[in-house]
């Protein structure tokens, strides 16, 4: 059960204020990546690998978290979506041209393919 009397950070607070019972999980992980940074970081290999994941799933969050713990600055929630809409913005950029790749790297597949057919049905080989 997690102890929301916990949380350290005005940043976490305010997703909690904002974020539904039924998605209290991604609360619950922004209390354990403000935990690991209030330690002043992972103390063991299991910590490493959970704070790595969170840091990774959450980077707005994370810099929002340790820059409140370690300079003392609030990530205001309207900072915080203007942030969040900016990765969306990045995220789906990446997400295009990572599609693009995959497409160019089939329609290569599909011409090499293609011509080895050729190639295959020139020399007597079946279809």
């Amino acid at each position: 059960m997690a102890d929301y009397s916990t949380i350290k950070t005005q940043f976490v607070g305010d997703r909690l204020k904002e974020t539904r019972w039924e998605d209290r999980e991604y609360v619950q992980q922004l209390m354990a990546l403000e935990r690991i940074v209030y330690q002043g970081g992972p103390k063991n290999g299991a910590s490493r690998v959970l704070f790595e994941r969170l840091v990774r799933r959450y980077p707005i969050e994370y810099g929002a978290i340790a820059t409140e713990l370690r300079r003392g600055e609030t990530t205001s929630p309207e900072e915080f979506r203007m942030l969040k809409d900016a990765q969306t913005v990045v995220w789906r950029k990446q997400e295009q041209m990572e599609q693009q790749r995959v497409e160019q790297a089939e329609r290569r597949k599909r011409d090499r393919l293609s011509k080895e057919l050729g190639q295959w049905l020139r020399f007597g080989g079946l279809e």
